[in-house]
């Protein structure tokens, strides 16, 4: 990053040989913590996902509710009602994408022209 384009910044910059600002480091994605810490395969995530969704609300604000759960499994369901009670499809349309791939979309180009277009190449 050029330090002339945000002067505005410069006293917050990080000094080398300063403590770093951020010492735990980047935190672990969603995946990573569900492979290394559940050994949760992502075939596994997408089953249980599935799972989920098969659920009426009751019973999915039963299992958001229940702390003998997986976080994980919590997790989903308090989004899943908390879309549902906002009208909104939003996770339940993420979690399918997720588990069922995005729907397959189409496109149509017309190149029917009326006007040839010619290209010359001057080679000198």
């Amino acid at each position: 990053m050029n330090t002339n384009t945000k002067p505005h910044l410069k006293d917050y910059r990080w000094t080398k040989g300063k403590p770093s600002p951020n010492p735990s480091g980047r935190p672990k994605s969603l995946k990573n913590v569900l492979r290394d810490e559940y050994q949760i395969t992502p075939s596994q995530t997408n089953e249980i996902l599935s799972n989920i969704m098969m659920h009426t609300k009751k019973e999915i604000t039963d299992i958001q509710g229940d702390d003998t759960q997986p976080m994980i499994i919590r997790i989903v369901c308090k989004a899943l009602i908390k879309s549902y009670n906002n009208g909104s499809l939003y996770a339940l349309e993420s979690l399918l994408n997720r588990t069922h791939g995005m729907p397959k979309q189409q496109t149509t180009i017309d190149t029917n022209q009326e006007n040839p277009i010619f290209v010359s190449l001057d080679l000198k």
